[in-house]
């Protein structure tokens, strides 16, 4: 038997809040080209599926995420060190309290009032690195718009990723049941 992927230690791991499924941590890699080596700064980990997902395809390089609840870091520190991952270090602070450094080719933010970081982790971002934003309701995408055009990003994305699966058989149809609409995501390059 083959070893198991990132899918597959996915489906494996405690889940506490509501998570960013594959199908949008796939749509972030693929708007932003997440590559081997890039180091990430994320923050609202929750359960830690974007933040494992991310850690995953930037090997070697490093993902660090910051959880304000205690509980949820926690448990993703669990996760990670029961699935042997070395490359995600789980910070428990709250992010807009905390003295964030270093240099990202990578923000993502899942977290509420993200708007009102943005102008403060500006500055940990690489020429040419990204953001990506997770927004459950079209409010917060519109305010995390309107601050990443003041901070002057460009190559503004905003994506809803609606995944319909089918059952092909004698009889064609999609799946009666499934997650269709899960959030949005607002993807942009500082420049």
């Amino acid at each position: 038997m083959s070893e198991l992927n990132i899918l597959d230690v996915l489906k494996r791991i405690k889940r506490l809040p509501q998570v960013v499924l594959p199908k949008d941590a796939a749509i972030i890699a693929a708007y932003t080209g997440l590559s081997p080596g890039w180091n990430v700064l994320d923050a609202g980990t929750g359960s830690g599926f974007l933040a494992m997902f991310i850690a995953n395809l930037v090997k070697p390089g490093k993902v660090l995420s910051y959880e304000k609840n205690k509980e949820f870091a926690d448990n993703v520190k669990k996760q990670i060190k029961k699935l042997d991952i070395k490359n995600l270090k789980i910070i428990n602070k709250d992010i807009f309290k905390a003295e964030v450094s270093g240099k990202f080719d990578l923000v993502t933010l899942d977290l509420k009032y993200a708007e009102k970081l943005i102008p403060k982790i500006f500055n940990v971002i690489k020429h040419n690195g990204y953001i990506a934003v997770y927004s459950p309701y079209i409010e917060q995408v519109k305010a995390v718009t309107k601050s990443i055009r003041k901070m002057n990003f460009a190559d503004i994305k905003t994506v809803e990723n609606i995944v319909r699966e089918w059952k092909v058989d004698e009889f064609t149809h999609p799946v009666p049941s499934g997650i269709l609409h899960t959030g949005w995501l607002t993807i942009a390059r500082k420049v």
